[in-house]
């Protein structure tokens, strides 16, 4: 019913013509498409074969009014070579222009929001694109003409995996999303990659980090690696219609729903380029770093020690799960010392809420699973981000990015944390990859 529900009052309009497409399909893959047109047909010639017949892409291609000429001026070229190169055409609304091609590999539905008339509203982008697509497909999954249950979504400017689709069959019924594991292409320029590089380190370190405190939200939230659960999808209310960081707060209630399986299949590759088409991106992470007055060289990654206190605050949450008494909450946490700033970390969760919140759910739920659960959804990937920020800025400050490496206990990497970047991409990205062997999500953390 949770389907049902959803697709009657929260899916988007465009997901009505999905009754007008003949046929079934094995898998369905949703991509957005924004002044995207070498990228974006690269990444479609990239879309495999699915184990379970023939493969949908959900293209669906969005500006804004207020989008620049030359977004606007791209998307019509791509609209344009879709419709040479398809085999036939089939029209299946003109309100927005809903159209589905035919290809060699499969047929790919162009839910055309980049046409006149048809823009995404002001302030809204890739969130809005992503959940009109994956609503189309939940509308073709509901009908029964979706054999596999999974809503795959990526990015135009990606190289899928020949086992894309594989590697989701065999994902235990439970889970409620999957994230693909993933590598950089990193530009030629010198400049430009070691950018892409450190960048690449900053994620795997702090996915490891997070993994090594305890956190339930140890993932890498990217909307260009993720399969989602069609009942899971619906019961978060979809993407949210965000223009950034869609990915992040989508999964952020997805791990609440279910397990986060991380997936060690070969990798969806990923574009290292600088980009301002969303606020915040592997492009605009990018950009940043290339401009920086003071050089690659200061570039900084959290302290080790955040994560450890970090850790010691998940420790706290189970003493007080365990216990029942909220007071555990401050009284678990270590002695302040020379390594744990135990005035930083609760002056932290006080100005965060965290004890007030603590014993609110104490004082409403028993000890055991639902009290843990509880304490883990307001304790939640946004509050941990928040939580390990407010560390860096009160007194437990990032480090040179070497010296974080050699230092961190969980990047299995030596003291001398060695210049060549390619190598400790590689090393970091085996340590990741290593974590497949658990599920993220608050199932691992509430039973």
């Amino acid at each position: 019913m949770t389907i049902e529900r959803y697709l009657a009052h929260h899916a988007e309009p465009e997901a009505q013509a999905a009754e007008r497409l003949d046929g079934g399909f094995g898998h369905a893959v949703e991509i957005p498409a924004y002044g995207e047109v070498e990228t974006l047909f690269a990444t479609l010639g990239s879309v495999p074969a699915g184990p379970r017949g023939e493969a949908l892409i959900l293209l669906v291609l969005n500006a804004r009014a207020d989008s620049p000429p030359a977004v606007h001026k791209a998307n019509e070229a791509a609209r344009r070579r879709l419709a040479q190169t398809a085999s036939s055409a089939e029209p299946l609304s003109g309100g927005p222009p809903i159209t589905a091609y035919r290809f060699a590999h499969g047929r790919v539905v162009l839910i055309d929001r980049a046409a006149e008339g048809f823009y995404l509203p002001e302030g809204q982008g890739v969130g809005l694109a992503r959940k009109i697509g994956c609503d189309f497909a939940l509308a073709l999954f509901a009908a029964g003409r979706l054999a596999a249950p999974w809503l795959h979504c990526t990015d135009a400017d990606v190289l899928l995996p020949n086992d894309y689709f594989d590697q989701t069959e065999a994902i235990e019924d439970a889970a409620a999303a999957a994230v693909y594991f993933f590598r950089h292409r990193f530009d030629p320029g010198e400049a430009l990659g070691r950018a892409g590089r450190l960048y690449d380190i900053s994620l795997r370190y702090s996915v490891l980090g997070l993994a090594w405190a305890g956190s339930p939200y140890a993932y890498e939230a990217m909307g260009s690696c993720i399969a989602v659960r069609p009942g899971a999808y619906a019961a978060i209310g979809g993407f949210p219609k965000k223009n950034a960081r869609e990915d992040f707060h989508a999964l952020n209630k997805l791990a609440q729903a279910g397990p986060i399986v991380r997936l060690a299949g070969a990798p969806v590759e990923l574009s290292g380029r600088v980009s301002d088409r969303v606020p915040v991106s592997t492009g605009q992470a990018l950009s940043r770093l290339t401009t920086r007055r003071r050089g690659l060289d200061a570039f900084r990654l959290p302290h080790p020690a955040a994560f450890a206190h970090l850790a010691a605050w998940l420790e706290a949450l189970e003493e007080v799960a365990q216990s029942g008494d909220p007071g555990r909450a401050l009284t678990h946490l270590p002695a302040g010392n020379s390594f744990f700033r135990s005035d930083v970390l609760t002056g932290a969760l006080t100005r965060m809420g965290a004890f007030s919140a603590v014993r609110a759910a104490a004082a409403r739920l028993p000890r055991g699973a639902k009290l843990r659960r509880r304490l883990h959804t307001w304790f939640d990937a946004s509050r941990t981000r928040r939580l390990l920020q407010a560390l860096s800025v009160g007194g437990i400050t990032p480090l040179p990015w070497r010296v974080a490496l050699s230092e961190a206990p969980f990047t299995a990497l030596s003291a001398s944390a060695e210049n060549d970047l390619d190598r400790l991409v590689d090393v970091l990205a085996a340590e990741e990859r290593n974590l497949a062997a658990s599920p993220a999500g608050l199932k691992a953390a509430t039973t």
